[in-house]
């Protein structure tokens, strides 16, 4: 029998949270909206989530599957919630509802970061990001339809965190800062020897976690490990399903796949999780993020990384970032070769994860937000 916290308000305790995926979708938005909802219920709030995802998993709270404009626009202005979550700009969870506001309670927009302002250079991407233009001109007006913001740092980053940038070029009050979380179960401890299982012996594994998409950077990672040529060390990539891309990265490894070069997909959680722990040191490449849950869950792990300069990732504990391919090689040499930085940074990254990235403390704040919301 749940017992709920005495300090939670029984009269103000209904949440919805809505988000285009949820758990057991493995990208960003559906762990991060999974995740908040099983904190907050763990408070005692009553949870209800509305999602496009079919799924069989049985959660301790409501779920509510749509997929039409109408049903969902109906259920929001009916609900009696006291407040709204609402994750991620640029999808129908945050766009459709702007249609019918205001609410009956407080809506709080989840930022995952914007897009209109990526540009990944050269003609495709300049013709991307002109295109973008118009959604950037109307943006300012979309933002003043939300009562509140949550932004998962306080670093105005230019390309991903423009409506950070806004609220303070705006000097408005109306936002707070609640980072990501790692997954449970990432920590120290030791795990099966998924290498070993896998037939992979060097003494070094360089692992990437990310879905095989060029913009994840995993062509690069694999063309500039077969240009270091170093010794005795693997380069593992896990991703969610295998694709063209995939294919590509493959035939790229050539006669090192499988060998020095090791590509996955549709890996357990527990598997994952082994990987992390097993591994030298987490690498990516990635051209555009925020604030990414792999490089939480690598600290969490105690596993250093590299990881470009994007996003706010310079701003974590645990990893060094690199703006060019022979930072990026001179950085993994410095680290393979120097095990001494690499525990500092396990340990910097472990300490971080405890004090602040893990969903007991990020529940409170969010716990906190309600509060100070329906008061």
């Amino acid at each position: 029998m749940e017992t709920q916290p005495f300090f939670i308000n029984r009269k103000m305790n209904k949440i919805i949270i809505a988000a285009f995926g949820f758990y057991p979708e493995p990208h960003g938005i559906a762990q991060a909206a999974y995740r908040q909802a099983l904190a907050l219920h763990a408070l005692g709030y009553q949870i209800t989530v509305i999602t496009r995802s079919q799924t069989t998993e049985t959660f301790p709270f409501k779920l509510i599957s749509i997929d039409k404009k109408v049903a969902y626009q109906s259920l929001l202005q009916t609900a009696d919630a006291d407040v709204f979550f609402f994750h991620g700009w640029h999808n129908w969870v945050s766009e459709w509802v702007m249609e019918v506001f205001p609410l009956q309670g407080k809506t709080v927009l989840v930022s995952h970061g914007t897009n209109f302002d990526v540009n990944f250079g050269g003609f495709r991407g300049t013709l991307w990001w002109l295109r973008k233009r118009w959604g950037a001109t109307r943006f300012p007006q979309k933002m003043s339809r939300f009562d509140h913001f949550v932004f998962l740092s306080d670093k105005p980053e230019h390309q991903r965190m423009s409506d950070l940038m806004l609220v303070k070029k705006q000097k408005m009050s109306n936002y707070s800062i609640i980072p990501n979380g790692v997954k449970p179960g990432f920590s120290h401890s030791k795990t099966p020897d998924f290498f070993k299982e896998n037939s992979i012996q060097t003494s070094n594994i360089l692992l990437c976690v990310a879905n095989f998409h060029y913009a994840k950077g995993q062509r690069e990672l694999l063309q500039w490990f077969l240009e270091l040529d170093l010794v005795d060390t693997a380069l593992v990539l896990i991703g969610s399903t295998f694709n063209t891309f995939s294919a590509h990265l493959k035939k790229l490894a050539g006669n090192n796949l499988n060998k020095t070069v090791f590509i996955f997909e549709q890996l357990k959680e527990e598997e994952i999780a082994a990987a992390y722990t097993e591994a030298t040191l987490f690498v990516s490449a990635t051209y555009t993020e925020v604030q990414p849950l792999v490089l939480l869950d690598a600290m969490a792990a105690g596993l250093p990384f590299i990881c470009r300069d994007v996003g706010v990732v310079s701003d974590l504990e645990g990893g060094i970032c690199f703006k060019y391919e022979a930072d990026f090689k001179q950085k993994v040499i410095e680290l393979l070769g120097n095990s001494s930085l690499r525990k500092e940074l396990e340990s910097e990254g472990f300490k971080a994860v405890q004090h602040k990235y893990n969903w007991k403390k990020i529940g409170q704040q969010y716990h906190q937000l309600i509060q100070d919301l329906t008061k």
